[in-house]
């Protein structure tokens, strides 16, 4: 992989895992230490959604893009982008935070793909496999759906991205586990588990207020909702098949995650062209 333009050292440090390390059983933790096999490297994404005054530039050393518009909060956060990608409808030509010293990759108006996407392709092809998306959440509902289904498919592919929202961070876990250490929590500090596939087998929530052992959870059911984490207690999350929704405080500690799926090799090529589907 060649390295993004002006930014030497990239395709090294986002050199994605050989076939033998993908076969290993994944296992990082989300502020960039590595257990005993490759740690996948961080993507933060900033988008040009809703934006609630808490966001932190976090996870240490990270391929920084900014989809479209969100090279404006990226700035204003102190997280200078690597690369702008989109078709930049959300930051016109004249916009005073177009930079022209950030690479730019420039996208149709009109496609199938979202910026967000986009962005998250670029990071894939560079050996990202953890993705912080900033704007992501509030703001149009139906970008929030396809925000959800964005990282559902990263789950379904061998990754995880999270979304930060007021106050709260949402994920995907796909067969594998989240582990959190323990931490001294405020009261009602709420962690939810919902199914995003049909089946969701072999659910396990320990450490927590409600417990489960095994337990089959479907999208058409609200029963992992607004479970609470207890304080100087571990909590552990695991699935053995689907995937499940997770939902918790900005402010617990980072979770270790494990999977047990092999990352694929890309999630597509970008769309340069204006979408075949057009009238």
């Amino acid at each position: 992989m060649a390295d993004l333009p002006g930014q030497s050292g990239w395709s090294g440090m986002m050199e994605a895992p050989s076939r033998g390390d993908r076969r290993k059983k994944n296992r990082m933790q989300d502020d960039g230490q590595s257990g005993e096999t490759v740690q996948a490297p961080l993507c933060r994404i900033w988008g040009a959604g809703q934006y609630f005054g808490e966001e932190v530039a976090r996870g240490g050393q990270a391929l920084v893009i900014a989809a479209d518009g969100g090279l404006e909060p990226a700035l204003e956060h102190g997280d200078e982008p690597n690369l702008v990608v989109g078709d930049f409808d959300s930051l016109p030509a004249g916009s005073r935070k177009l930079r022209t010293d950030i690479p730019r990759r420039v996208l149709p108006a009109e496609k199938d793909d979202t910026d967000l996407l986009a962005a998250v392709k670029v990071g894939w092809q560079h050996g990202c496999r953890r993705f912080l998306i900033y704007g992501g959440l509030g703001g149009r509902m139906d970008h929030t759906l396809a925000n959800l289904n964005l990282i559902h498919l990263i789950a379904a592919s061998g990754g995880r991205a999270e979304l930060w929202g007021r106050g709260m961070l949402v994920t995907a876990l796909g067969p594998g586990s989240l582990d959190f250490p323990a931490w001294d929590c405020p009261p009602r500090s709420m962690i939810s588990v919902l199914a995003a596939d049909d089946q969701a087998l072999g659910v396990v929530e320990q450490g927590l207020k409600y417990q489960t052992d095994g337990m089959t959870m479907t999208n058409q059911q609200v029963t992992g909702v607004s479970n609470e984490f207890l304080p100087g207690r571990p909590a552990h999350i695991g699935l053995k098949q689907g995937t499940v929704f997770v939902t918790y405080p900005t402010s617990a500690p980072q979770p270790v995650w494990s999977t047990s799926l092999e990352p694929r090799a890309d999630l597509g090529s970008l769309e340069t062209r204006p979408s075949r589907r057009l009238a």
